[in-house]
């Protein structure tokens, strides 16, 4: 990665040959002063020197189980410089904490005068367990040609790591936290490591800056932007994009791009590189905005080496799916493979061009409404199809049985569901709508109905539209209005019965809370 030190980020790929050479470079330049903008400072964590060992263990001649002799003999070498644990897998219940802290919980027996946890900063597997291997600071043998390599790299360690405060929050729209039931943690499930995890008894998200390794992937999966990758926010990515007007994009990671300049590749002088820190933090809003502001085509080149490219994959899925409903082919190209860029790059065609600007940093899939908007204007294209994880849908309410209790509009932190106050209505914008299900499992009518089948590509789509309604209800004794018919006649149905011998409860159920402690209380 020792391109990477050489800036503006993208200018290796530029050929010097051509006259726009001197321009281009001007222009990678005023990329990068903005990319440095938000460049983060590392902080700093010690290492002590204790280590585990973890194994599966072989049985001996008196069918006792040992320790392998390749453990033995790696933990002899080690004894030196750490402080050794050798553990076999078997008897660990559990590992908790991150590198520099972890703790081994032991499973017991009573005749055994092994401590319950064993306390140590770095791991060695010489066995598979997928989860150890999310954890950073414990390496697998399988990773090093040779054992030389491994010690070099735990005494490396020693000197202590340093690590970025790359994602942060915004609980208020994150569509985990503090939920009655789990409905979305699609960052959890994407995160290759223990960068964020779930505490499903709190419900709430725990973040390792120490485990996280900055993929940015949390980041575009979630459909609320309650998370934000800060070496290149949203806010610092529109600039950048704003920038590439008028400009064929060739989008690439660091990662890609160093593997590029290696294989000594260069573009032709049609097109302008874009290199960012990694491409998991994109959603379909970004790939959509740079699509209308450059008015071309993108060809996106990503190296196949993980399962996170999934995400990205998904997400120019999403995209193609639009644009091939909207204008029958493909908008975004993506090549993993050295061989196949030229062949993409010669068929990168014009896109239609919308400077929109999201001014109040609204949501992307406001952002997203809007552009799409201008996509379709007054047409019908059908429907963009959803790309798992990338959904959208629709939902239907059975109007006669929905009694306005607006519990679903309580559930809905995207604002998609709300209530019209002036005329006693349920609405719903689908175009904003994650499709998490909250308010389905809220609703305790069990009226409402998901569908995550894709986008609609007609205007109403993107408009509010009546679920149910129905008539105010008035305080029979002040006349003020309180509630809805058809609320209020639930109750009265369920209840009338119990106060049936009771005037003054039975009054009560058609009376605001002013107005019922005062017919108690013979006030009234």
């Amino acid at each position: 990665m020792k391109f990477l030190n050489s800036l503006p980020m993208g200018h290796l790929l530029l050929d010097k040959k051509y006259l726009s050479y001197k321009e281009q470079l001007d222009f990678l330049g005023k990329t990068q002063e903005i990319i440095d903008d938000f460049a983060l400072d590392s902080k700093h964590l010690a290492i002590n020197n204790k280590i585990a060992l973890f194994y599966a263990s072989e049985l001996g001649d008196s069918t006792f189980s040992k320790i392998p002799s390749i453990v033995r003999h790696f933990a002899k070498d080690l004894e030196s410089e750490f402080e050794v644990f050798c553990l076999d897998i078997d008897d660990v219940s559990m590992v908790s904490g991150s590198f520099g802290s972890f703790v081994a919980k032991m499973k017991i027996d009573k005749q055994d005068n092994q401590d319950s946890e064993i306390c140590f900063s770095q791991g060695v597997m010489f066995v598979y367990d997928e989860n150890l291997l999310r954890f950073r600071g414990i390496e697998s043998v399988a990773d090093f040609d040779n054992p030389k390599h491994l010690m070099e790299t735990l005494k490396e360690n020693l000197k202590g790591v340093d690590y970025k405060e790359v994602i942060s929050f915004k609980d208020e729209i994150c569509q985990y936290h503090h939920r009655r039931d789990k409905h979305c943690s699609k960052c959890t499930q994407i995160c290759p490591t223990f960068g964020v995890g779930a505490n499903d008894s709190l419900m709430e998200l725990v973040f390792s800056p120490v485990d996280c390794i900055s993929c940015g992937a949390c980041v575009g999966v979630c459909p609320t932007g309650a998370l934000e990758y800060e070496e290149m926010p949203k806010g610092g990515l529109e600039e950048i994009i704003e920038l590439y007007q008028d400009k064929k994009i060739f989008l690439c990671d660091n990662k890609s791009y160093a593997y590029l300049v290696e294989k000594g590749f260069t573009l032709p002088p049609s097109f302008l590189p874009l290199v960012l820190p990694n491409l998991l933090f994109l959603n379909e809003n970004d790939l959509l905005t740079m699509l209308q502001t450059s008015g071309y085509e993108i060809l996106v080149f990503g190296l196949k080496e993980s399962l996170l490219n999934h995400w990205i994959e998904s997400v120019v899925c999403f995209v193609n799916h639009l644009s091939m409903q909207v204008y029958q082919k493909n908008a975004i190209y993506y090549v993993s493979e050295l061989g196949q860029i030229n062949e993409a790059l010669s068929a990168i065609g014009s896109f239609e061009s919308y400077l929109y600007k999201n001014r109040y940093h609204r949501p992307h899939r406001e952002s997203l409404a809007q552009r799409i908007s201008y996509l379709i204007k007054d047409k019908d294209f059908g429907v963009a199809k959803s790309a798992e994880p990338v959904f959208y849908g629709n939902i239907k309410v059975d109007s006669m049985r929905c009694t306005l209790c607006l519990s679903c509009v309580g559930a809905c932190n995207v604002n998609a569901i709300f209530a019209k106050e002036d005329d006693f209505s349920l609405r719903f914008n689908p175009s904003i709508c994650t499709t998490c299900g909250y308010c389905v499992t809220s609703c305790p009518e069990n009226v409402m109905e998901l569908s995550r089948d894709g986008l609609e590509l007609n205007r109403e789509y993107f408009k509010s539209r009546e679920l149910a309604k129905d008539e105010p209800f008035k305080c029979v004794e002040c006349g003020k209005v309180f509630s809805t018919k058809k609320s209020i006649d639930k109750v009265f149905a369920i209840l009338s019965s119990a106060f049936a011998s009771d005037e003054k409860k039975l009054k009560t159920l058609q009376c605001c809370p002013d107005c019922k402690v005062k017919v108690m209380f013979g006030w009234l």
